[in-house]
């Protein structure tokens, strides 16, 4: 067992804050190729923010090392909208006889593997809606900068068009996924980036914002089938939330035969909740990943995960 990280997260890991029972203490160090090959693993959990050129150098060296690996970085789905990264990380991990799976919450699970499940009671669906609001004051410095919390507004949208703000940009993947999955073919999409600014100051662990800034954003996608069948995903997040506008929550809206609503609340909805509900998603996925084929594979090419412990 091994825990790779820069070296700066790396200095700053104290083992004697965690329990290991009777299993030796985790090996520490910044040098993912060397500690692979010292500790052979069966399987890599990867818990990285999303980049290209990393991404593959992660999945080479898992190939190298003979290891699966489970992501959590939002490559959930990348066939419709990256080809050419999903057909070389496919490539590489069938060559190695490994297997590659994009894993989480969102997506991976609520915005995604949850609303297919649903469907599955219905004859037929015209609409999908998904929306959730979310607590972000247990987050950190570098989440409140990429989500542009404490911006004003007009910083919030040069930001936004110069890419630097992308949000829940990994909703797409959940999109496409569930459309391939119900068999729509798609010939419309739409995208909304929105700056809450907040009416009051707002404190948060690590950062606190003033009256009219940004304290919260939304980030909606969706997408419309040629028979007019349309899908919906929207996450809202806010900074201190107050009141029952920005209640913590998640639902889901099926219309169709038959329509439903679904509604989740819970600790799953907090940030040490969601953080968990993540990593629990990597960790009960290793076992059903191994009756998958090699390759690039995805929640739907894989038996029930499911908490078996």
């Amino acid at each position: 067992m091994a825990i790779v990280d820069t070296q700066k997260v790396i200095n700053g890991i104290d083992l004697g804050d965690f329990a290991f029972g009777d299993a030796a203490p985790p090996m520490l160090s910044s040098d993912l190729s060397a500690c692979l090959a010292t500790t052979k693993p069966d399987v890599i959990l990867q818990a990285t923010t999303f980049e290209v050129g990393n991404m593959l150098d992660v999945v080479r060296a898992a190939a190298t090392a003979g290891a699966d690996l489970v992501s959590i970085n939002g490559i959930v789905d990348t066939e419709a909208l990256q080809p050419q990264l999903h057909d070389e990380i496919d490539a590489v991990a069938q060559k190695a006889g490994i297997r590659v799976l994009g894993v989480g919450a969102i997506p991976g699970f609520f915005s995604d593997f949850i609303p297919l499940v649903f469907t599955g009671c219905c004859s037929r669906v015209q609409s999908i809606n998904f929306r959730r609001r979310a607590d972000y004051s247990k987050w950190g410095p570098d989440v409140m900068k990429r989500y542009g919390f404490g911006l004003t507004p007009e910083e919030f949208g040069k930001a936004t068009e110069a890419g630097e703000i992308t949000l829940f940009k990994s909703l797409w993947q959940s999109a496409y996924f569930v459309a391939r999955e119900l068999r729509w073919p798609i010939i419309e999409q739409f995208e909304e980036k929105r700056p809450i600014i907040s009416d009051r100051d707002r404190k948060g662990e690590h950062m606190c914002i003033a009256a009219g800034t940004v304290g919260g954003f939304s980030h909606r996608v969706a997408l419309v089938s040629e028979d007019g069948r349309r899908l919906d995903l929207e996450v809202v997040g806010n900074l201190d939330p107050d009141g029952p506008a920005e209640e913590p929550g998640m639902a889901l809206e099926i219309a169709g035969n038959s329509g439903m609503r679904v509604e989740i609340s819970g600790e799953v909805l907090t940030g040490a909740g969601s953080m968990t509900s993540s990593s629990a998603r990597m960790v009960n996925s290793i076992e059903p990943l191994r009756a998958a084929q090699p390759g690039l594979r995805t929640t739907a090419d894989l038996p029930l995960v499911a908490c078996r412990v």
